[in-house]
């Protein structure tokens, strides 16, 4: 569809003007620019992985106005970032999950105030089109999956690095004399006092050590099984209190694995994303899937075991130079495969996949402990 749509694109661009002004590449000197914007419109784990590239970029262009176009479902975070000047919400319909949005919502919503440079993180032609209709002179981002005539500073796209490292280099792009060392990749802990007192009336008395656990991967393909979550619980529940987490949309899991449980796990659901990051920031240990929380367990500076099966931990996980994360998978032949969103039939069919369902409870106690010691 995505291709479609670029094939589409190609041949309307220059008719429709949307591609960007001819000029010889030095002509484009970035560092004059006045207002910079940053889309981030995917999910949270996308925006954390961006927060790094956000603060180089910000030490790079310390003169222009940094605006941060997310989805509001991030506007939390986004409003927390002392090094934005502004955010703006920007929901697309792909996107929104189970919400009514139409692109040219997403289209309206950009177009006041348009950048003088406009950077897409994300990849994605769709995006791409709503930057190049908001009239943004000069744009950044990655044109191998689509849309690269749409850009002025096209970047490299390496799918054996991290996307820590891709978002970084978006920015090398654009200022290739910045400095982005090991510190570069740090992640930014935007979590508040008020937040953190917010935790608190959540889970008082609370005894340590106190791991966490959020069973839900997003995508049920990413999913440990619902009785593996119970029996590591169990386990876990011998040396430390345990809580499972999850979305207010998650309930039903949640719920089934605590009944499955012998112990009595504390359950909590529901809670605003900044009140949750300042919970994840008070385990010792997060036990997650290959999703979000994961990445907000990098972000606030908690130790984290990630179970992963399909996706590739290298690209989709923290980064792994930091030591932050512990990830337990099954090197089955074919994983990982990053077909998330069009499984193998017989990975579609099964109740969980075989690099998930390869992964034991044993592997991932072990792994919890070595993060305690």
């Amino acid at each position: 569809m995505l291709g479609a749509l670029d094939l589409g694109l190609r041949a309307v661009s220059k008719l429709a003007r949307l591609r960007p002004p001819r000029q010889d590449r030095s002509a484009m000197d970035v560092r004059a620019v006045r207002h910079i914007q940053a889309l981030r419109l995917d999910r949270l784990g996308d925006l954390l992985t961006t927060l790094p590239a956000l603060k180089v970029l910000r030490a790079a262009a310390p003169d222009a106005e940094l605006e941060l176009a997310v989805g509001r479902w991030n506007e939390p975070i986004a409003r927390r970032l002392p090094f934005i000047d502004t955010v703006r919400i920007v929901d697309t319909p792909w996107a929104a999950w189970g919400q009514e949005i139409r692109f040219r919502d997403a289209r309206r919503a950009l177009a006041a105030n348009p950048p003088d440079l406009a950077i897409d993180f994300q990849g994605d032609v769709r995006v791409l089109l709503l930057v190049a209709l908001s009239g943004a002179p000069l744009r950044a981002g990655y044109g191998d999956t689509g849309g690269a005539y749409l850009l002025s500073h096209p970047a490299r796209w390496d799918e054996k690095k991290s996307w820590y490292w891709q978002n970084l280099e978006l920015v090398r792009t654009l200022y290739p004399d910045i400095e982005t060392g090991e510190a570069s990749y740090r992640p930014f802990n935007f979590v508040t006092a008020e937040d953190r007192n917010a935790a608190r009336e959540l889970l008082p008395h609370t005894a340590t050590p106190r791991i966490g656990i959020h069973p839900s991967a997003g995508r049920a393909l990413k999913q440990w099984e619902d009785q593996k979550f119970a029996a590591l619980i169990d386990r876990l529940s011998e040396r430390a209190s345990v809580v499972l987490t999850g979305s207010s949309g998650d309930r039903a899991l949640v719920e089934r694995i605590a009944a499955r449980a012998q112990s009595s796990p504390r359950v909590l659901l529901g809670a605003d994303l900044a009140t949750f990051a300042a919970v994840v920031e008070s385990f010792d240990v997060f036990v997650t899937g290959d999703t979000g929380p994961m990445h907000l367990s990098h972000a606030v500076g908690t130790s984290n075991v990630a179970i992963f099966g399909p996706s590739d931990p290298v690209r989709y996980g923290p980064e792994a130079s930091l030591g932050l994360s512990r990830v337990v998978r099954e090197p089955v032949f074919c994983s990982p495969c990053n077909m998330i969103r069009r499984p193998p039939a017989e990975c579609a069919r099964a109740v969980a996949p075989q690099c998930i369902a390869g992964i034991k409870v044993e592997q991932v106690l072990d792994a919890v402990v070595q993060e305690l010691r």
